[in-house]
């Protein structure tokens, strides 16, 4: 069973990092209405080739993407990106914490 490292709590869902796969969480129906199947997501850690990470300001929230290797910049640009969750500037620190814990994982491999 896979060991639970971080957790973010994002604007409309969480972010659980894992020992070997990151889990994009997204409850509710609209978000179901939204994402379809994709509400919640599951990406092994291979497959992830880059982190984007966009960090809050006073008047746009964050976002972190994960892209997944062998995506095209068009599939990255959809109206609702399945790989992507916003977040506040009070939850800052909690997705810097994860950013920085996902590229020393990365970098292991």
């Amino acid at each position: 069973m896979a060991k639970i490292l971080l957790k973010a709590q994002g604007i409309y869902g969480s972010v659980i990092l894992m020992d070997d796969r990151v889990v994009i969480n997204r409850p509710g129906i609209m978000n179901f209405i939204r994402y379809g199947k994709l509400a919640k997501r599951e990406i092994p850690l291979t497959a992830i080739s880059e982190v984007v990470y966009t960090a809050p300001t006073w008047v746009t929230v964050g976002e972190i993407e994960f892209v997944r290797a062998g995506n095209s910049r068009d599939e990255r640009n959809e109206k609702f990106g399945a790989n992507v969750l916003k977040f506040s500037r009070r939850r800052r620190a909690d997705f810097e914490a994860l950013k920085e814990k996902l590229f020393e994982m990365i970098g292991k491999r």
